[in-house]
C-alpha cells in the first residue's frame, strides 16, 4: 500500500510535464519579461529627460552666476557707499551751519555721481531726515518721511542693514522717462546712536540689463524664461507687459523649488512641459523656464525609445528561449528520477529506496531551512556587535576630550599663583572644582542641559579670571530645552573655540559669547555664537572632518563633537553639527539633535 501511494505521487508522463511547463513559462517567465520590457521603457524614457533636464539646468546656471556677478558689483557700490566718510558726515550734519552742510554736500554728490557711472546703475536714491539741508532736493536725495510706510521700507528695515532687494516697479525720473528698475535698499545708521535709523540707500538697476541675460537663454522656441520673486511675482521677462504680474508657480510650487538650489519639475496636467530652476542667491530671486519637452527632445527622443523597447524585446526573448530550454533539460531530469523511484519501488520496494541521493526534495527543504535560521542566528549577532562597537566608539571619543583643558587650567594657576598673591587664586580653584565635578559627573554619558550650562559658566569663570572679565556670557536658553539630555562635554569644546580661536585672536581680547537653544518637532537646537574674528571659508569644510595631526585642537574638538552628536542620534542625516561664520563678524556653530526628555531603564 505504502508502495503504491509513493509511486501515484511521484507519477508524471510526458504530456503533464509540458502542460506544466507551459504554466510555468506563462507565470514566471512570459509575465514577468512583459511587466521589464514596461519598466525599462519608462525608466529610458526618465532618464532621458533627466539627462536633458540637467543640460539645461548647466544653462540656467551660467545665467545665474553671470545674474549674481552684476548684482554683487552692485552690492560692492552699495558696501563702499555706507562706509563713504563723506556720507556719514552728511547724515551727522543736522547740527551743522548750513555753509557746512553745503560742504559736505557737494563733496558727498561727487562720490554718488562717480558711483553712477557703472553701466549696471540707473541712478542711486537717499532718502534722509527732512531737517537735512538738499534733503528734497528730488534727485539723489529724498525725504525719508516719504517712504517710511511703504512695504519695502519695512522689509529692509528687518535686514537691520543687509540689502534687500525691491521686485520690479516703474521709477519715474527728472528729466527722463518712467524706467521699470529693481533696487538694491539698505538702511542708514547714525553714525552716533547705531540702533536710530538716519536714512535709506537706494541703488536703481535697470531691469534691462536682468532681461538681457534671460534672453540669450535659448531651449526652444515655444519656451517661457523669466525671473521671479519669492511672492511669485515676474521680476523679469522678455515679454515686459508680464512684469509684476503672478507667476505661473503654484504657492506649493514656489515653496519647494526655494528650499533647493536648482531642480526641475513637471507641469500638472501638461505631462509634456518641464519647468527649471536655479535659484539667484544674492537677490532672492529665482530663474524660471517653462519648456515643451516634445521641442527639446524631438524624432531623437521617440527613436531612441523605439530602438530601446526593440532591443529589450530581442533580448528579451533570447533570454526566455534559453530559460524555456534550461527547464525543459531539468524537466527531463526531474522526469527521469522520478522514473527510476518508481521503477524501484515497483521492483524493489520502499527499504531500497536510496533517500541519500541528490534529488531527495525532503532533504532540500530541510537544509533551507537549516540555511535559513544560520543566517538569522547570524544577523542577529552582527547587529549586537554593532550596537557594542557604537557603544564603545563614544565611549572613546567622549574620554579624548577631558585632559586637554585640565592641564591648561592647571598651568593659569600655577603662574597667577608666582604672579600675584590674590585672593582670586581661590575663586579660580572652587570654579575648576566646579568644572571637574560636572565633567565627571559620576561616570554618567548623558546630562541635562542645565547640568551642561553650570560647567560652562565655571569654565568661563576661569576664563575671564585669566583674562580680566574681557568675555561676556550670554544664555538664552528655552525652558522646555533645560530638560532635554544631551551627551556630556559637548558645549565645553565649542565655548573653548569661540573663547581660543575666535575672540582672543582680537585686539582688545574682548568679546560676547552667547548660547541658545529650544525645542522644535521634537528636535533640540543649540546655537554657540561669538563676535570673534571669523573662520575662513575653505577652513569651514576640514573642520568636520577628521584632524589630519593631534595638534589640530579645534579640528579634533568639533569633529568629536560632530561624531558624538551623530552617535547619539544613531546616526540621522538630519542631526549634527553646522557652521556658519563671516571672517571679521564672527562665527555661529550649530547643533540638531532629537530632544530625549528621559532615559531608558529609569
Amino acid at each position: 500500500m505504502r508502495t503504491f501511494s509513493l509511486a501515484r505521487s511521484l507519477h508524471f508522463h510526458k504530456g503533464g510535464m509540458m502542460k506544466r511547463a507551459i504554466l510555468l513559462f506563462l507565470l514566471f517567465i512570459l509575465m514577468p519579461s512583459a511587466c521589464l520590457m514596461v519598466w525599462y521603457y519608462l525608466k529610458t524614457s526618465a532618464i532621458l529627460e533627466r539627462d536633458m533636464s540637467s543640460s539645461m539646468l548647466q544653462t540656467l546656471k551660467q545665467a545665474e552666476y553671470n545674474l549674481s556677478a552684476r548684482l554683487d558689483q552692485v552690492a560692492n557700490i552699495s558696501d563702499g557707499l555706507i562706509g563713504n566718510p563723506d556720507i556719514r558726515a552728511y547724515l551727522d550734519a543736522s547740527s551743522q551751519p548750513s555753509y557746512r552742510q553745503y560742504e559736505i554736500f557737494q563733496t558727498m554728490e561727487n562720490s554718488i555721481s562717480s558711483a553712477e557711472r557703472n553701466r549696471d546703475i540707473r541712478q542711486i536714491r537717499m532718502f534722509v531726515e527732512p531737517g537735512l539741508l538738499f534733503s528734497d532736493e528730488g534727485i539723489h536725495f529724498f525725504p525719508l518721511s516719504a517712504v517710511e510706510n511703504t512695504d519695502w521700507y519695512r522689509a529692509a528695515m528687518a535686514r537691520n542693514g543687509a540689502i534687500y532687494w525691491r521686485s520690479t516697479f516703474s521709477q519715474p525720473y527728472l528729466a527722463s522717462d518712467p524706467a521699470d528698475v529693481i533696487s538694491a535698499v539698505r538702511i542708514l545708521h547714525d553714525p552716533r546712536n547705531y540702533d536710530r535709523t538716519a536714512g535709506m540707500l537706494s541703488i536703481d538697476v535697470p531691469e534691462a540689463n536682468l532681461r538681457s541675460i534671460i534672453d540669450k537663454i535659448q531651449f526652444t522656441p515655444s519656451q517661457q524664461v523669466w525671473i521671479t520673486d519669492r511672492a511669485g511675482k515676474i521680476v523679469s521677462h522678455h515679454d515686459p507687459s508680464l512684469i509684476g504680474q503672478q507667476g505661473r508657480l503654484t504657492p506649493e510650487q514656489l515653496l519647494t523649488a526655494y528650499q533647493q538650489q536648482e531642480g526641475f519639475f513637471a507641469v500638472e496636467g501638461h505631462p509634456n512641459a518641464m519647468v527649471l530652476f536655479r535659484h539667484i542667491p544674492s537677490a532672492d530671486f529665482m530663474i524660471v523656464a517653462e519648456v515643451p519637452m516634445n521641442e527639446v527632445s524631438g524624432e531623437s527622443l521617440a527613436l531612441t525609445r523605439i530602438s530601446a523597447v526593440i532591443l529589450l524585446a530581442v533580448f528579451s526573448m533570447l533570454f526566455i528561449f534559453i530559460l524555456v530550454v534550461a527547464f525543459a533539460y531539468a524537466a527531463e531530469r526531474v522526469n527521469r528520477r522520478v522514473r527510476e523511484l518508481i521503477l524501484t519501488l515497483k521492483r524493489e520496494g520502499v527499504d531500497n529506496l536510496e533517500t541519500g541521493r541528490q534529488g531527495n526534495f525532503q532533504d532540500l527543504e530541510l537544509g533551507v531551512a537549516r540555511m535559513v535560521q544560520t543566517v538569522h542566528d547570524l544577523t542577529s549577532n552582527f547587529y549586537q556587535e554593532k550596537i557594542r562597537a557604537r557603544d564603545a566608539q563614544l565611549k572613546a571619543l567622549q574620554a579624548q576630550i577631558n585632559p586637554h583643558f585640565l592641564y591648561n587650567t592647571l598651568d593659569s594657576i600655577h603662574w597667577m599663583a608666582i604672579r600675584r598673591n590674590a585672593d582670586e587664586i581661590s575663586h579660580m580653584i572652587e570654579s575648576l572644582s566646579t568644572y571637574f565635578r560636572q565633567s565627571l559627573n559620576k561616570g554618567r554619558d548623558v546630562v541635562l542641559l542645565e547640568e551642561e550650562l553650570l560647567l560652562i559658566r565655571s569654565y568661563m569663570h576661569i576664563q575671564n579670571t585669566r583674562n580680566d572679565n574681557g568675555i561676556q556670557l550670554d544664555v538664552d536658553i528655552h525652558p522646555e530645552a533645560l530638560a532635554c539630555y544631551i551627551p556630556k562635554m559637548i558645549l565645553q569644546p565649542l565655548v573653548e573655540n569661540a573663547v581660543l580661536h575666535g575672540i582672543h585672536q582680537k585686539r582688545p581680547k574682548h568679546g560676547a559669547i552667547r548660547i541658545a537653544a529650544d525645542v522644535q518637532d521634537s528636535w533640540l537646537r543649540i546655537q554657540v555664537s561669538d563676535d570673534g574674528v571669523g573662520i575662513p571659508g575653505d577652513r569651514i569644510a576640514a573642520l568636520l572632518t577628521p584632524p589630519m595631526s593631534d595638534t589640530d585642537v579645534q579640528s579634533f574638538g568639533l569633529y568629536n563633537v560632530h561624531e558624538r552628536v551623530k552617535l547619539i542620534s544613531q546616526n540621522d542625516p538630519d542631526s549634527g553639527v553646522a557652521i556658519t561664520s563671516i571672517v571679521g563678524v564672527g562665527t555661529q556653530v550649530s547643533i540638531a539633535m532629537k530632544a530625549v526628555t528621559t532615559l531608558s531603564g529609569g
